[in-house]
Formats: C-alpha cells, sequence, structure tokens
C-alpha cells in the first residue's frame, strides 16, 4: 500500500489546487528467521541428505561403511501432484514442495508462471525431541504412499518418533491440502510446538519488477488483525513472533500469493523475516503426540472468490484500497466483472463504466456547472461588494451571502460534483492497480495490459488534451486563466506513472464532459438582475 498512498497523495494535492483556482477563488537486510544447522538424533533408521552424511557416520570403519550403506539405500526422488489448475513437485528431500506451476497465468515472455524460485524449497519443518532441535529439513523421507491424487512421506527419528506428511490437492482452490502426523509410541518428550516454514519467498511474475518489489511481504491474520510486512521492515534485527489466534501465514507478491491456513486448529504463533531476498514465513503448531494438524496451503492468484472460499479472512490480502472505500472497490469491481461476462475486452468494458458514471452523475454534475455559470455572471456585481464593504468584513460577508440568496447561487455548487466523483476515482484505480483480472488485459493496438502505465504515454497525452479543452470551455476569470495551461500539464505528469486504464476511464469521462459542458451551454440562460 505505500506505493498507493503515495500517488494517492500526490492527486490529492494536485485536485486540491484544481479545486482551489477552480472553484474556491473569487471568480520495499538482516535474516530475521534462518534456520540453522542443527544437531540431530542418529541411527541407521535416520536418512539425512547427502552433503551432511559423511559428517554424521560414526568413526568405526566397519560399522560406518555399513551404516553408509543403510544410509544410501533412500534416493532422493521427486514426485508429482497436477490438476487443471496448477502442477506441483515434491522432493522427499525434507518431504518438501520444490515446483509449483501455476496455470492459467503467464509471464510476460509467454512461459507459466512457476511460484517457487530457483533451488527453493517450501513447506519444510523442524521439532524437538529430548530436548535435541531437528530440522527436517535435512532428511530423506521414505514415499509410503503415492497416488494420483496424493503423496505421503514418512521418516522415523532415531528416538522412535515417526513423523508423516500427506500432500493432496485443495478441493476448495489452488493449493495443496497438507496433514501432518507426529507418532509417538516411543514417549519422546517433544517441545512444546513444531514449526512449518515457507521460507523461500516467491518468484516475481511482472516485467517491471518495481511492481512485485512494492508488494512483496510476508502476510499472516492475528484475529481479525492483518499484518503486512515488507522487505524494508523484515530486515530490522528485532522482528519478534507473534504469538495468539493466527489464523493464517504467508507471503505474497503483487499478484500471487502462498498462505499456509490451519483447518482443525489456529497456529499458536507466526515469524515473519527475509533471509538475503527470500522473505518468510513461519507457521508454529502445538506439538502433539496423537492426531494430525490440517493445513490448506493456498497457492495461486490475488483473486477475491478463490480466497474466500479457502478461509473468509484470507480474502482480506486483497487490495481494494482504503478501508473505507472497499465497498466502493467492491461494488465497482462486481459491475465491472458483470460488464466483462458478455464484452470480452476490458477497455471496452471501462469504456463503458465511464459513460455509466457520467450519467449517474449527470443531474448533479449539470447543476454545479450551472452554478458555477451563476457564479461567473455574478463576478461583476462581487467586486463592486468588495470595493464598497473592503474595509468592514462583517458587513461584506453579509452582503456577498445575500447575493448569492437573491440569485439562487450556491458558492460551493460547482466543488461538489467533483468532490462526490472522487471515491470513485480512487476505488478505481484500486481496482485497476491491484486486481488480478485487470493483469494482462489487452485492450488494442499498444495497449496490451491496462494494469500498467501506457508505455507510450499517449493516452497521458490524450486525456491532457481533453482537459485543456475542458477546461478552456469553463474558464473565463482572466486570474484563472493560467490554470488552463498548467493544470493539464499537471495532470499529464501524474497520470502517466498510473495504470493505462486509468487514463482510459479519465480521458473518455473528459470527453464526456466536454458533451456535457457544451449541451449546459446551449441551455443555460443569464441569471436576471
Amino acid at each position: 500500500m505505500d506505493s498507493n498512498k503515495r500517488t494517492f497523495i500526490a492527486l490529492i494535492l494536485i485536485l486540491g489546487v484544481f479545486l482551489a483556482f477552480q472553484y474556491l477563488s473569487p471568480k520495499g537486510k538482516a535474516p530475521v528467521q534462518q534456520k540453522q544447522e542443527q544437531p540431530v538424533v542418529v541411527n541407521p533408521e535416520t536418512e539425512p541428505i547427502a552433503e551432511h552424511r559423511e559428517a554424521l557416520i560414526p568413526a568405526h570403519p566397519q560399522k560406518d561403511a555399513d551404516l553408509k550403506n543403510t544410509v544410501l539405500q533412500i534416493p532422493v526422488i521427486q514426485s508429482t501432484l497436477e490438476n487443471a489448475d496448477f502442477r506441483a513437485v515434491f522432493s522427499n528431500q525434507g518431504a518438501c514442495l520444490v515446483e509449483y506451476d501455476l496455470k492459467g497465468y503467464k509471464l510476460p515472455d509467454g512461459k507459466g508462471v512457476q511460484l517457487i524460485p530457483e533451488n527453493g524449497r517450501a513447506l519444510t519443518m523442524d521439532l524437538t525431541a529430548n530436548g535435541v532441535p531437528v530440522d527436517l529439513s535435512q532428511y530423506v523421507f521414505m514415499v509410503v504412499e503415492e497416488t494420483g491424487k496424493s503423496v505421503t512421506y514418512q521418516i522415523k527419528l532415531g528416538s522412535g518418533l515417526i513423523v508423516k506428511k500427506r500432500y493432496a490437492v485443495l478441493d476448495k482452490g489452488p493449493g495443496l491440502a497438507l496433514n501432518i502426523y507426529l507418532e509417538n509410541q516411543a514417549g519422546v518428550a517433544l517441545g512444546g510446538r513444531y514449526h512449518l516454514f515457507w521460507d523461500c519467498g516467491l518468484n516475481f511474475t511482472e516485467k517491471d519488477k518495481k511492481i512485485d518489489e512494492n508488494e512483496y511481504a510476508a502476510v499472516s491474520m492475528l484475529g481479525k488483525e492483518l499484518v503486512s510486512d515488507k522487505a524494508k521492515k523484515l530486515a530490522k534485527p528485532d522482528i519478534a513472533e507473534i504469538e495468539g489466534d493466527i489464523i493464517f501465514g504467508g507471503v505474497r507478491t503483487k499478484y500471487f500469493l502462498a498462505a499456509m491456513v490451519p483447518v482443525n486448529k489456529s497456529a499458536a504463533a507466526v515469524k515473519q523475516g527475509i533471509d538475503i531476498d527470500r522473505i518468510s514465513s513461519r507457521l508454529s503448531l502445538k506439538a502433539e503426540p496423537s492426531g494430525y494438524d490440517s493445513i490448506a496451503v493456498y497457492l495461486g492468484p490475488i483473486h477475491h472468490q478463490m480466497l474466500s472460499r479457502v478461509h473468509p479472512q484470507l480474502d482480506r490480502v486483497a487490495d481494494t484500497g482504503w478501508k473505507f472505500l472497499q465497498p466502493v472497490s467492491r461494488g465497482i469491481l462486481w459491475l465491472l466483472l458483470f460488464l466483462h461476462s458478455f464484452i470480452p475486452n476490458y477497455g471496452v468494458v471501462i469504456i463503458l463504466f465511464s459513460i455509466i458514471i457520467k450519467l449517474a452523475f449527470f443531474p448533479l454534475s449539470y447543476k454545479g456547472m450551472k452554478s458555477m455559470k451563476h457564479m461567473q455572471q455574478l463576478q461583476p456585481k462581487m467586486k463592486k461588494i468588495q470595493e464598497q464593504y473592503k474595509n468592514d468584513p462583517g458587513k461584506l460577508n453579509q452582503e456577498t451571502m445575500a447575493l448569492y440568496k437573491k440569485h439562487g447561487v450556491n458558492p460551493l455548487g460547482g466543488c461538489l460534483p467533483l468532490l462526490l466523483q472522487m471515491p470513485v476515482f480512487f476505488a478505481l484505480y484500486s481496482v485497476l492497480a491491484n486486481t488480478i483480472e485487470l493483469r494482462q488485459a489487452p485492450f488494442a493496438f499498444w495497449i496490451n495490459d491496462l494494469a500498467v502505465k501506457d508505455p507510450y504515454y499517449v493516452l497521458p497525452a490524450l486525456m491532457g488534451i481533453a482537459m485543456f479543452f475542458q477546461q478552456k470551455m469553463t474558464t473565463v476569470d482572466p486570474k484563472q486563466k493560467f490554470m488552463i495551461y498548467m493544470m493539464p500539464l499537471f495532470m499529464v505528469f501524474i497520470f502517466s506513472s498510473l495504470p493505462a486504464g486509468l487514463n482510459l476511464y479519465w480521458l473518455v469521462y473528459n470527453i464526456l464532459s466536454i458533451g456535457e459542458q457544451y449541451i449546459i451551454h446551449i441551455r443555460h440562460k443569464p441569471i436576471e438582475d
């Protein structure tokens, strides 16, 4: 939201200048969570990964050779789960996720979206057994069951503790259903919690890397509070673990999310951090020697309906602007999606949306512009009053209000239509800039993505030209004429970095406003003395 806030503030300042002159004048690195190599409980039934094997083999030649043969009996292999939404690849080295191809979404070069970074390993675990930290990402698990719909891994530690991880396809959206079992028949003294990690970050997917960097964050839900920490904050060394009723934890980019959502119980804590350039999220769950933990792992687009199907609170990750604007943003998104259901081109949808908004605001705009015309005609009378009562502010205000009342003029009438349209404008910005449905949505000619800026700045330039003619039709006060030239230039500068879809909306809206002003001009009747 930081980039959004900066843009909003800039727009408010520019539009504030416009209002003031037009209407109110006389007329995102220190690692936080980095798993260290820990001592483990070792016997012939444990299988550490290749780079740690030699260090863990006892110093007895014959026994050493026997143990090495035992260790090498379990090779590192991969398993795959696939459906219409994704293709997931797992490794029994840590029983973790190593690849995740999200179908239906493309990179700018046309290749499919791969969410797991190169050499990344997600959904690893660690725990404590008999007081000894055990990093399970360092061990090769046995594949005890593999079908087209699930794969189950198991490892038995030297202490006798059995750990199972079963992955299946999530039935509520793109992602995985993960079940974790701790079987403690040997009476191992378990630590109070074990940890589930997403510590490989996510791949960036947008052509302009800054688009992803600005939104790259660790996200979690503590009760009803959404916590979103970006790289700059996570680089601080004093990031503490968050204790409480944790609904989910994960990592997001601009348009995609990896979230771990406990299903049968809440997590006890979450810790978020960054290691080099990879943001991480760690869930802490209560270690219980019987039963299992069920975790829904959402891996997909930040899409309102998909997120809410997995968990109602997960939908909070979707950025719809400032909280007080979210009802407007959701309403605009619903209308755009509805129009798109029978109009395949989102550019045409935005044009039609502009027409709908202009028609909806026309009665108010007509009244406001009529008030502006009357204010302009009253300027000579206003100057006389100001000159006559320049030394008596109280009388000046009294006579001015009497003049307004006599001719039925509201001095703020011209401001009101624009002010009421601002929530729509800002809400539309949030929708166009953050909604996955608009990602890579083409319009025509060179506009092949309405969610990013116009690469040739044609739409901002046309918008500025339309605004110039619109203001030229309404400005008659010589003191305000510089605004005819300056305000369009300011707006072109601001809009040049905003989504092409927003430029298209404002261009069409300004063109319609020119027509609207022409209608008001030919129907306008001068006020009577």
